[in-house]
């Protein structure tokens, strides 16, 4: 975790699968309870599954429908494939 003035900046774990989701799950609830928006790292992202996009959309769906800016950082080959095949390009803000 790191702070650039209000946004908070976390990284997500090597493994976005359903073998993580319910820590990620736990993880993505205990970010949502910072104050200022959110700046999510992706650049360690190594496995992928649609249960790991699940969960990792829903922090972004629940960060929106709370008003919270909330933003995808560097994220690898494999996640950008991941999230434009399951077409949740719309649901994640991504910044490379």
């Amino acid at each position: 975790m790191k702070q650039h003035g209000d946004e908070m900046e976390y990284l997500l774990p090597e493994n976005l699968d359903i073998s993580t989701v319910l820590d990620s799950t736990n993880l993505y609830q205990h970010w949502l309870t910072s104050d200022g928006s959110l700046a999510i790292d992706a650049s360690n992202v190594k496995r992928v599954d649609a249960a790991g996009l699940q969960a990792l959309t829903a922090l972004f769906a629940s960060a929106k429908s709370n008003q919270v800016t909330i933003r995808l950082l560097h994220p690898t080959e494999l996640l950008v494939e991941s999230i434009t095949t399951l077409g949740l390009n719309n649901q994640l803000d991504i910044h490379h």
